[in-house]
C-alpha cells in the first residue's frame, strides 16, 4: 500500500512545474520597452518629419527648376493626427538668367494652411480628400512670361500632380489677401492691390477635368479683386473693383477708366481710347459653357453711364465677331442695357458727339452667323435707343449740325429726330472768300423728322436707305448768297442724272413736307441791299425717291405735288416726273400760280435786278417745262393786267431811278412790254421756255432759268431776249473783307 502511494506520489511529481509563467513576464517587460522605444521613435520622428520636409520642398524646387529658383520655408509644422500643415513666410526667388522655358517670377507668402489631408489615402495613392488649402497674404511680382515653355507645363494640372497621385479633392480652396504686379520690360502691364479667390469642392482629376458642369475643376469660385491698374497698348486702364461669382452667375466691375496714350507715344495711326465707366453688371453668365465650349451666355448685360471719346484707327478694324473669336466663339447676351451714355469722336473732320445716350438690345448673338442673318440688326433681334443732343461739323468749318433729341426702334422700323439744325459758321461772303468763288450758305430748322418701315438690317450691313415713309415737319430752311466773286468752277451734284452715281442705294417710298417755309437772300454785285423772297405754308409730296432700278424706271418715275404760298400771299401748286436714272436727266415740271400782285417780286427784283413791277397784278400763271442736261424748254402763260417796269440805278447809297433810267423805262413799257394778257385784241398769249442748261448750277436754277425766260417772253420780250437774260450771271471781284 505504501508502494502504491510511493508510486502515486513519485507520479504526481511533475506538479512543481507551474511557475513557467515567469518567462512570459519578461516578454511582457520587452514589449513595454519596445513600445516605449516606438513611441520615442515616432516621436523624435515628428520632431525631424517637419525640418525633413522643409528640405525636401525646398530641394524639390531647385530640382524641378533645375537650379533656376530658390525657395525658403519660414516654418513648418505637420500634425498627422489632424492631417494638416502649415507653413509660414514662404519666399520663392529666381537666379540672376532664367532660361527662356520658365517665366520670371517673385513670390512671398505669408501663411499657407492645409488641412484634412486623407493620408491613407495619400499613402495607397488613391484619390486624395481634402477639406482646405488656404493661401494667405501673399504678394506675386511677375517679371517676365515664358517665351518657350516646355511640355509639362502646357499639360492639365491633374497630369502634373506630385507622387502620380491620380487626382485630389478639396472642399475649400481660397487665395486671400493676394497682391500682384506684372511688370516686364515691354507692354503689357499690371497689377492690383488686393484680390481673393476661393473655390467650392475642387476636384483636380481626370473626371473633374472632363466634367462639363465643372469650372476649371471647381464646383463653384467666386473671385473679388480691388484696385487694378494695367497698361496696354499705350493706354493706362484702372479698374476700382471686380466681383465674380460662378454660383450666383454674375459679374460687377465698379470705376473703369481706361486714358488714352500721352502726345507722342503709341503706335501711329492706332486707336486712341478715353473711357469712364461706374459700373458694369452681368446677370445669368454660364461660365462653364463659356470654358468648355468656348460660348458666352449671358442674362444681362448692363453699363451705367458710360463715357467714351476715341480716335478712330486710320485702318479699319476687324468685324467685332472676329475681335471676339479669341475669347469665345459665339456670345450671346439676352438682354443689353447702356444708360445715360456718351460718346465723342475726334481727329475726324465731322468730330461727331452725343449725350445721354440710352440703348437696350435683346437677343444678341455674335458670330460669323450672326453677322450676316438677315432678320437681325447688328447681332441683335431688336434694338431700342433714345439720346439727347446729338451734333457734328458738317462741311467743316462752313457748319454745325445737330438734333436734339433721336429714337429708334429696329422691331417697330421707325426711327425719329427732333430739334433737327443746319446752323453756319460764316457768312456768305465768308465763304466765297475762304473758297475763292460764290457758294450759298444754308440754314435749316425741322422741329421733326419721322421715317417709317426703315430697313435697319439693311442700313447696318450695307449702308442703303430703305424706307416705307419720310415725313419733315414743319421745316424752316434759309438760303443766302453773294454773288461777288467767280461761278463755282465745279460741276453741280444736284441733278437728275447724278442720283447714279450716287453708291448707296436709296428706295423711300413716299416723302412728306409738312408745313413749311423757305427763305432766299441775295445780296447781288448792283447794290449793297439784300434782296429777300420767301415760300411759306409749303406742303408736298414725292413718291418713289429712289434710284434702285427696278424701282426707278421711265414708266415709274419719282413723282410729285407740293402746295405753296409765294411770298405768304400768292398761292402756287407745283407737280414734277423725274426718273431719276436717265442718263441724259430728262423730267417734268409744271404747275400754276393764283391771283397776286407782281410788286411781291419787288423785295428781290429792286435791290439785286434793279427793277420795279411798279403796277401790275395777275389772274393766274400756268407752266410745264422739261429739262435735260442740255436745256430747258417748255410753255407759260400768265394772265395779267397793268404791267408797269420801271428800271433804276444804285448811286450813292441809294436805289432810284435815274433820268436815263426813266426814259429807258417808259420806252420799254410803250414798244415792249405788253400791259396786259389776254392782249387788247382778246387774244391770250403764251411765252416760250427757251434756257441752256449750266453744268455747274444746281438743277433748281434751271427751273428758274425756264420760269423766268417763259414769263420774260410772255410780258413782250423777244424770245432771245428773255433767254439771255435768264442765263445772265453775276459774276464780280471778290470783296476785299469780309463785309
Amino acid at each position: 500500500m505504501s508502494d502504491t502511494l510511493t508510486t502515486a506520489d513519485s507520479a504526481a511529481a511533475p506538479a512543481p512545474a507551474a511557475p513557467a509563467p515567469r518567462p512570459r513576464r519578461h516578454w511582457g517587460r520587452w514589449l513595454l520597452g519596445a513600445l516605449a522605444l516606438l513611441v520615442v521613435l515616432v516621436l523624435v520622428a515628428l520632431q525631424l518629419l517637419d525640418p525633413w520636409l522643409r528640405r525636401t520642398l525646398e530641394k524639390q524646387v531647385t530640382k524641378q527648376t533645375h537650379g533656376q529658383y530658390r525657395l525658403q520655408v519660414g516654418a513648418l509644422h505637420t500634425s498627422l493626427w489632424h492631417g494638416a500643415i502649415r507653413l509660414r513666410n514662404l519666399r520663392l526667388r529666381p537666379a540672376a538668367t532664367v532660361a527662356d522655358t520658365l517665366p520670371r517670377v517673385r513670390l512671398d507668402v505669408a501663411r499657407l494652411n492645409v488641412t484634412g489631408v486623407g493620408l491613407w489615402a495619400l499613402l495607397r495613392k488613391q484619390l486624395v480628400p481634402i477639406d482646405s488649402v488656404v493661401l494667405d497674404s501673399a504678394h506675386i511680382q511677375v517679371l517676365a512670361l515664358a517665351r518657350k515653355p516646355t511640355k509639362p507645363a502646357t499639360q492639365p494640372l491633374h497630369e502634373r500632380l506630385p507622387l502620380k497621385l491620380p487626382g485630389l479633392r478639396i472642399g475649400y480652396f481660397g487665395l486671400l489677401h493676394v497682391q500682384a504686379r506684372y511688370e516686364p520690360a515691354a507692354q503689357p502691364s499690371g497689377s492690383f492691390k488686393e484680390a481673393d479667390l476661393s473655390a467650392r469642392d475642387l476636384l483636380i482629376s481626370r473626371a473633374g477635368a472632363a466634367d462639363t458642369q465643372r469650372i476649371a475643376y471647381a464646383a463653384a469660385w467666386q473671385l473679388g479683386l480691388l484696385a487694378a491698374r494695367a497698361e496696354v497698348a499705350s493706354h493706362h486702364l484702372t479698374l476700382g473693383a471686380l466681383r465674380f461669382s460662378t454660383a450666383s452667375q454674375r459679374l460687377q466691375l465698379d470705376s473703369l477708366r481706361i486714358k488714352e496714350p500721352a502726345p507722342g507715344q503709341g503706335k501711329p495711326g492706332a486707336v486712341r481710347v478715353n473711357f469712364t465707366m461706374p459700373r458694369l453688371a452681368a446677370t445669368g453668365i454660364r461660365a462653364a459653357t463659356w470654358l468648355h465650349q468656348r460660348h458666352f451666355r449671358a442674362d444681362s448685360l448692363v453699363l451705367k453711364s458710360p463715357k467714351l471719346a476715341f480716335k478712330p484707327p486710320t485702318k479699319r478694324p476687324p468685324d467685332f465677331w472676329k475681335l471676339l473669336a479669341p475669347v469665345a466663339r459665339r456670345a450671346d447676351v439676352a438682354h443689353l442695357a447702356l444708360h445715360n451714355g456718351q460718346m465723342r469722336v475726334t481727329g475726324l473732320a465731322h468730330t461727331p458727339s452725343i449725350v445721354a445716350v440710352n440703348v437696350t438690345g435683346t437677343g444678341i448673338r455674335v458670330d460669323s452667323v450672326a453677322k450676316q442673318a438677315s432678320d437681325r440688326v447688328a447681332y441683335a433681334r431688336a434694338w431700342t435707343a433714345h439720346t439727347g443732343r446729338l451734333q457734328a461739323a458738317f462741311d467743316a468749318p462752313n457748319y454745325q449740325a445737330s438734333s436734339a433729341h433721336l429714337r429708334l426702334n429696329t422691331a417697330a422700323h421707325t426711327l425719329s429726330m427732333t430739334g433737327l439744325a443746319l446752323l453756319p459758321n460764316l457768312t456768305p461772303v465768308q465763304m466765297n472768300l475762304r473758297v475763292g468763288y460764290q457758294i450759298p450758305q444754308f440754314t435749316a430748322h425741322l422741329p421733326e423728322l419721322t421715317i417709317a418701315g426703315l430697313d435697319f438690317a439693311l442700313l447696318v450691313r450695307h449702308g442703303d436707305v430703305h424706307a416705307a415713309r419720310v415725313t419733315v415737319r414743319r421745316p424752316l430752311l434759309a438760303i443766302a448768297s453773294d454773288g461777288r466773286g467767280p461761278i463755282n468752277p465745279h460741276r453741280s451734284i444736284i441733278t437728275p442724272e447724278d442720283m447714279r452715281k450716287v453708291q448707296t442705294r436709296i428706295d423711300v417710298r413716299r416723302l412728306d413736307l409738312v408745313n413749311g417755309n423757305l427763305t432766299t437772300r441775295y445780296r447781288s454785285p448792283l447794290s449793297p441791299v439784300v434782296g429777300t423772297l420767301s415760300i411759306n405754308r409749303f406742303s408736298g409730296s414725292l413718291y418713289n425717291v429712289s434710284n434702285e432700278p427696278r424701282h426707278q424706271t421711265a414708266a415709274t418715275p419719282l413723282t410729285g405735288t407740293a402746295t405753296a404760298w409765294l411770298q405768304n400771299t400768292c398761292r402756287m401748286t407745283v407737280h414734277l416726273a423725274v426718273p431719276l436714272l436717265d442718263p441724259s436727266g430728262r423730267h417734268r415740271v409744271w404747275g400754276n400760280f393764283g391771283p397776286g400782285s407782281l410788286a411781291i417780286l419787288n423785295s428781290m427784283t429792286v435791290p439785286t435786278r434793279l427793277v420795279d413791277f411798279k403796277k401790275g397784278n395777275v389772274q393766274g400763271i400756268n407752266f410745264a417745262l422739261q429739262a435735260d442736261k442740255k436745256q430747258v424748254t417748255g410753255t407759260m402763260t400768265t394772265r395779267y393786267t397793268g404791267l408797269q417796269l420801271e428800271l433804276l440805278s444804285y448811286k450813292k447809297g441809294e436805289i432810284k431811278q435815274s433820268l436815263g433810267k426813266k426814259i429807258i423805262s417808259k420806252a420799254a413799257n410803250v414798244l415792249v412790254i405788253r400791259d396786259q394778257n389776254p392782249r387788247k385784241d382778246g387774244r391770250v398769249v403764251t411765252g416760250d421756255m427757251t434756257s441752256k442748261r449750266e453744268p455747274r448750277f444746281s438743277v433748281f436754277v434751271l427751273w428758274r432759268q425756264g420760269i423766268v425766260s417763259g414769263l420774260l417772253n410772255n410780258i413782250g420780250l423777244p424770245r432771245a431776249l428773255a433767254r439771255k437774260l435768264s442765263e445772265s450771271e453775276d459774276v464780280a471781284p471778290l470783296p476785299t473783307t469780309a463785309r
